[in-house]
């Protein structure tokens, strides 16, 4: 599964040198990026039910690179070495030999795109900590020294994104303010692993009294096999600085702004502060540490944005160990986009890789489509797609120049995103289009869906209504629409079978159609749905005089229905004439 892996890291690299390399041309050319978009906008769904539409998305990307120029550029590995790339996935290959293949040979593109640019390079290894024998101080001009601490790296311990994402931050922002090199620079994580987050650390106040935490073997000598036993199969242990820990009953008052080691591994779900006296427990089996886990690679994500650094993420695990929809929102959030490495892709990485050794002009990259998620709409995540907090992220394909892109149409420049709609509405969405670290971008592509429950049928209940000369009802009352819900209960026409109107008078009215009985008689009128016009339904109007009329009832016997179907008189069913 993870052959490819290699081919993928080298393809993010040739996107870094693509996607760097259009800023000065797209000033000077005028590169830019539009999109169309499209579909099915007027839905109907069943109650009860959803219903799932496509929307199409045609990119027009516009200019001529006629330039290869670029930024001198700053870019840090951040390597994962955690204990799961132990892992074999082929015959003598572990994840971590086939990464560390892969960041060898990644280092050859770097020299052949070097020549008279200023990079530098760096790397930050990382498993439950930051790991500073395999992590260099600071960029170097030679990126030979990356491949060669990246092979001295073995698998061991847990994931801890936050401190290798603060490293790597701090070793740009550093190199920026106090390095020899003057003038714009563009600064790059890559940042490589293999599976979920579940270490992290952040500085916090705490106040109270704690338990002390005892190395598991000082604590067996000093209190016994028996109490250790107890300690043990009560679950009160937790995994700090590499080692087991037996939460002690000793309890000492703590008080200040101290670090505190997040852990979620094997569900323990602990918070450790890593005091000065030794470690104390500030929480045990707390079910938030996961979440706070993930907020705190948000936060290194945020500042890598402020700082104008790109996160290019390659997760490579499956979907059991790896998050790739958080991987994608940690890179979106810096303007960069994940990838996973996947035995499917390996033909188009080839391709890929082809085109971007061959290509004399750089390439829109980096590439994603942006939109919140109203309410009552959901979305299929995966590789390609991610959601968190109702934010969509939708990954896009390169679009080469050379000199020109590719011309309006190109299948390349084509996407369909099937989105499902749970209830009838009007829906209204925002698109962003953003290629090369933001820099290139389309925003606030408007798009409206309107989804309605279509109306089957009108019935009147009753069938037979009698009213009096003068008095007047409402038709839309005697009505029964099926559905009851249906989107459109409109009533585009109402008509009576009386051509000359002498029997009722039929108004329209902002609220709906109204009957007032003129004469004595009797009538048909039919409602017609403006939803269709083969929608209606029919309901016979009797008109009777008032008490006070001298008007004169019609003669039941001119009715044509006098009779039921059994022959016999059915006056009385209008009451007595």
């Amino acid at each position: 599964m993870y052959k490819n892996f290699t081919a993928i890291f080298i393809v993010l690299l040739l996107v870094i040198q693509s996607f760097v390399s259009i800023n000065q041309a797209s000033a000077a050319e005028g590169l830019s990026i539009n999109a169309t978009v499209g579909g099915q906008q007027l839905l109907e769904i069943e109650n009860g039910h959803s219903v799932t539409s496509n929307v199409i998305f045609d990119l027009l990307p516009r200019g001529t690179a006629s330039l290869n120029e670029r930024n001198s550029m700053d870019v840090v590995i951040v390597f994962d070495k955690s204990g799961s790339m132990a892992d074999p996935v082929s015959r003598n290959n572990t994840k971590l030999s086939l990464a560390q293949d892969a960041v060898e040979e990644g280092v050859e593109i770097f020299f052949d795109s070097k020549k008279d640019f200023d990079d530098r390079y760096g790397i930050v290894a990382f498993d439950t900590y930051v790991n500073n024998v395999s992590t260099i101080n600071g960029l170097h001009s030679n990126p030979n020294i990356v491949a060669n601490k990246a092979r001295q790296t073995s698998a061991e311990g847990g994931t801890n994104y936050t401190d290798a994402l603060k490293a790597a931050k701090d070793m740009l922002i550093h190199a920026k303010d106090n390095g020899k090199y003057s003038g714009q620079r563009d600064q790059y994580i890559i940042f490589m692993t293999d599976g979920k987050p579940t270490n992290s650390s952040k500085y916090g106040n705490v106040h109270g009294y704690y338990h002390q935490l005892i190395q598991h073997n000082d604590y067996e000598r000093i209190y016994g096999y028996s109490k250790y036993k107890d300690k043990m199969l009560d679950g009160k242990f937790v995994f700090y600085n590499d080692d087991w820990y037996v939460i002690s009953d000793n309890r000492n008052f703590l008080s200040g702004n101290y670090n505190l080691l997040y852990d979620s591994n094997s569900n323990i779900n602990s918070i450790v502060i890593d005091s000065q006296y030794g470690p104390y427990l500030y929480s045990h089996n707390n079910p938030s540490v996961p979440d706070k886990i993930k907020e705190h690679g948000r936060e290194q994500a945020r500042i890598l944005a402020d700082n104008e650094i790109t996160m290019l993420s390659i997760g490579f695990g499956d979907q059991n160990q790896l998050d790739m929809s958080y991987l994608s929102e940690l890179s979106a959030m810096s303007n960069g986009k994940a990838v996973r490495a996947s035995s499917n892709d390996i033909i188009e990485i080839f391709k890929d890789i082809s085109a971007s050794i061959s290509a004399e002009y750089p390439s829109l990259s980096n590439g994603f489509i942006r939109f919140n998620l109203p309410e009552g709409v959901t979305v299929q995540e995966n590789d390609s797609v991610s959601v968190t907090d109702n934010e969509v992220i939708m990954s896009l394909r390169d679009i080469l120049y050379n000199p020109n892109p590719p011309s309006e149409g190109d299948s390349s420049l084509h996407y369909e995103l099937p989105l499902t709609f749970r209830s009838a509405g009007i829906y209204n969405f925002s698109f962003d289009v953003l290629y090369n670290s933001g820099k290139v971008a389309k925003t606030g592509i408007p798009y409206q869906v309107e989804v309605r429950i279509p109306l089957r049928s009108i019935e009147f209940s009753p069938k037979e209504k009698t009213i009096y000369i003068g008095e007047r009802f409402k038709v839309e009352d005697y009505l029964r629409f099926n559905p009851s819900d249906a989107t459109n209960k409109e009533i585009k026409e109402v008509i009576s079978s009386d051509t000359i109107s002498t029997t009722l008078q039929i108004l329209k009215k902002s609220d709906g159609w109204y009957v007032t009985g003129k004469s004595a008689g009797y009538t048909d009128i039919t409602a017609t749905s403006s939803e269709n016009s083969n929608i209606k339904d029919s309901m016979t109007v009797i008109v009777k005089k008032n008490s006070n009329s001298g008007e004169e009832d019609q003669d039941p016997s001119d009715r044509g229905d006098s009779q039921d179907p059994d022959g016999s008189d059915n006056i009385d069913s209008f009451g007595k004439w």
